[in-house]
């Protein structure tokens, strides 16, 4: 049932209702009016049979008034002519209790038969039935006889000896309802008869009108379900309507919409040809963070297709190299700004690990909530490990990967700030590797190189993680020592220096050992210098010290000893 009401049209549907309403309205009328006239025809009949019971009942009180009603002929003779009248049926005479003890039981059809006649005596009220036989429609009615002093100019009192208002008897009459149940059948015919023209008549009315009225709403369905067929508003006609009327002023709304709709078709075709063609990846999410959609060059740049994608969290790119606090602090730029610009390390389907720049923006509604999250990002991996290349290449020495004479400057010039700041001392040692210059002149400039790293390698094993060990160029290290407890703990590094650099080195095609020591000029932050000019001259002098003194030692900067 409800599928067919869906599949008609809003015209049919409009009519069916509008005829329904009309059966229910003219069939109540009908009811009613039928109702009506039943009732009229029925109280017709009863103030029929009431004035007949009444002529019955003027009778009987002549009879009484000549004397003949003593004799049950007479009486009969008079039931006989009056019910002789057209409609009657039957006519009886009922003699009630009081007139029975004082003038006998009477005829036998004289007497109470049922309770129709008990009620008409008892209540003293007249008793109406209809008897709605199909073949033989009749009303029966009960009249009671009251006594009174003055009834129609008689008194009851001079023959019955009885109570005023009291009941003597009672006239039953039982009328022929035949012509009456015709002419309720006839009109009833009529009245169908007229409601089922009438109805007719109204539906072509209406649905003349309806469709008169939705014709305008049927060119507007037309012309959408053509547009939902071409899937485009290119082709788009205006609709035409004359009415000034609502539907008309919707057919004006519905052209502008659609003008509207094609405008924004053309430039939305404009920005997906731009969005498709774009070389940055763009990735759109919706408010949780889920992918909607993503364009080719995403696909280019990361191996996901986007029917991998979609519906999926971004969090599928994550790479591991940054931490929550990294994500969270975005996220929180992001909510606040509704835009976000910065590098991201991620990975790719195959796992390899990128670098992107991306630029991440918030679409909102009108009302503020979020809408999508859009991401626009590039490949910079390789421009990114070009600039750690040119970065690595001008901090750190290119033979044992510590910082150069540029970084160690930087990081002193830091440490000293930083020492300043705290109040703590800073110790920064010259290294000077003795005996290096024989061994690689004599060995080659190879293993001289082979020796540097691995004297590199056990001076950086003497430090903590935050010092900084560096190379100055040739066989000079130095070594910056932060936030030191006291002084026995730098003379504890610097000898540990000593220990290993004077331990055997071995190459591997010469089974010979070969032996260095190594100078250790140290100067103290802030008790020799507070500068960085000055701390290098004092470590260096403290170096040159130390090799005036056999070489394979450390000597601390003294002003005596300049």
């Amino acid at each position: 049932m409800k599928i067919w009401w869906s599949s008609l049209s809003l015209g049919t549907r409009l009519n069916v209702l509008i005829q329904a309403v009309l059966i229910i309205i003219l069939s109540v009328a009908h009811f009613w009016t039928m109702r009506h006239i039943s009732d009229g025809i029925l109280n017709a009949a009863e103030r029929r049979a009431s004035v007949s019971a009444d002529g019955v009942i003027n009778g009987m009180n002549m009879l009484m008034l000549t004397g003949m009603i003593s004799y049950p002929e007479n009486r009969r003779l008079f039931i006989k002519k009056m019910s002789a009248s057209e409609d009657v049926k039957e006519l009886r005479i009922i003699r009630a209790k009081q007139v029975q003890d004082q003038f006998g039981p009477g005829l036998p059809e004289e007497q109470i038969q049922d309770d129709m006649d008990r009620r008409a005596i008892e209540t003293k009220r007249p008793q109406f039935k209809l008897i709605a036989d199909p073949k033989a429609p009749a009303l029966r009615t009960v009249v009671p006889f009251i006594v009174s002093t003055n009834f129609r100019g008689t008194n009851c009192l001079m023959c019955h000896h009885v109570e005023v208002g009291s009941v003597n008897g009672a006239a039953s009459i039982t009328l022929d309802m035949t012509e009456d149940f015709e002419a309720i059948k006839y009109t009833r015919t009529m009245l169908w008869l007229g409601q089922i023209g009438l109805q007719i008549l109204l539906f072509f009315a209406t649905r003349w009108l309806i469709t008169r009225a939705t014709r305008p709403l049927i060119n507007l369905q037309t012309t959408m379900e053509a547009m939902q067929r071409s899937r485009s508003m290119e082709d788009f006609t205006p609709t035409e309507s004359s009415h000034a009327d609502e539907v008309g002023k919707l057919t004006a709304a519905f052209n502008k919409m659609s003008e509207a709709l094609r405008d924004s078709e053309r430039s939305m075709k404009l920005a997906a040809s731009i969005y498709r063609s774009n070389a940055e990846a763009i990735m759109v999410t919706d408010e949780n963070n889920l992918i909607v959609d993503v364009n080719p060059a995403f696909t280019e740049i990361t191996g996901y297709t986007r029917a991998e994608v979609v519906g999926k969290n971004p969090r599928i790119l994550k790479s591991g190299r940054h931490d929550n606090a990294f994500y969270q602090q975005m996220w929180q730029m992001i909510l606040r700004d509704d835009h976000w610009h910065g590098e991201i390390w991620d990975k790719r389907k195959d796992g390899e690990i990128y670098a992107k720049l991306a630029n991440i923006s918030v679409l909102r509604h009108s009302d503020g909530s979020i809408y999508r999250y859009v991401a626009q990002f590039s490949d910079i991996t390789e421009k990114k490990q070009k600039d750690e290349l040119v970065q690595w290449q001008a901090n750190y020495d290119p033979l044992t990967n510590l910082p150069n004479r540029r970084l160690f400057q930087d990081r002193l010039e830091q440490e000293i700030k930083k020492a300043h700041r705290t109040g703590l001392p800073l110790a920064l040692m010259f290294i000077d590797l003795d005996y290096f210059k024989k061994i690689n002149d004599s060995l080659g400039h190879t293993k001289g190189d082979i020796l540097l790293m691995e004297a590199a390698r056990r001076i950086s094993s003497c430090v903590r993680e935050t010092d900084t060990v560096a190379r100055l160029g040739g066989d000079e290290f130095t070594v910056i020592m932060a936030e030191f407890s006291d002084i026995a703990q730098t003379t504890r590094v610097a000898k540990t220096i000593i220990h290993e650099l004077s331990q055997p080195f071995f190459f591997m095609d010469d089974e010979k050992s070969y032996y260095i020591s190594a100078s250790i000029g140290i100067t103290i932050y802030p008790d020799d210098a507070t500068d960085i000019k000055h701390l290098l001259n004092h470590a260096d002098q403290a170096m040159y010290a130390a090799k005036g003194e056999g070489r394979g030692c450390f000597k601390y900067f003294s002003e005596s000893a300049q």
